[in-house]
């Protein structure tokens, strides 16, 4: 099978994306244990600052921030493994 990924035409839009994946992993580490709905509104205040020369609003690298967020939370919450099914505890 062979996957193909798309290709962006923007390198701006690419970082400014990649910037929103690293701070939604970073921040499962910034605010932890928090749910996503107490974590999204520091983060979006903290988008200006963190995007650097991206001119992409939060609105537009939610999904992407959001996204990296509930991987890495499963990650550090143990539940994310190759080798066994994800199951949720508490």
């Amino acid at each position: 099978m062979i996957v193909r990924l798309p290709h962006s035409h923007s390198r701006e839009l690419d970082e400014g994306r990649a910037r929103a994946r690293v701070f939604g992993e970073e921040a499962t580490g910034l605010y932890p244990g928090q749910a996503w709905g107490e974590v999204e509104p520091h983060m979006a205040g903290e988008w200006r600052t963190v995007r650097g020369n991206s001119s992409l609003s939060w609105a537009d690298v939610r999904n992407d921030a959001h996204s990296a967020w509930q991987v890495a939370k499963l990650y550090r919450d143990d539940c994310l493994r190759d080798h066994a099914p994800v199951t949720m505890t508490g």
